[in-house]
């Protein structure tokens, strides 16, 4: 059971917590639809927070998709519409 804190150490340390698993998602190798869904819903919480109004003060000055990609750009995957499927880069 977790102590009780504010709003703001609540706020601190989710974020602690999505930059963690972002980090450790980056680094996975095999990158399945799981560790793709789990990137976007970390990246869209971290989005959801950088709404609020002391969010850089906290540390969120930063675009997260660029910080914690989850593909290598030189060998880019991407999802494309409307299948979305993985699809290698040409």
């Amino acid at each position: 059971m977790h102590k009780k804190m504010s709003a703001t150490g609540v706020l601190s340390y989710l974020i602690y917590i999505l930059e963690t698993n972002l980090t450790e998602l980056s680094a996975v190798k095999h990158k399945d639809a799981y560790t793709l869904g789990s990137w976007e819903a970390c990246i869209e919480c971290i989005e959801v927070i950088k709404c609020w109004t002391r969010a850089k003060a906290y540390g969120l000055d930063y675009d997260p998709e660029t910080k914690y990609e989850l593909f290598n750009r030189e060998t880019a995957q991407c999802l494309c519409p409307p299948t979305k499927t993985l699809r290698r880069k040409k």
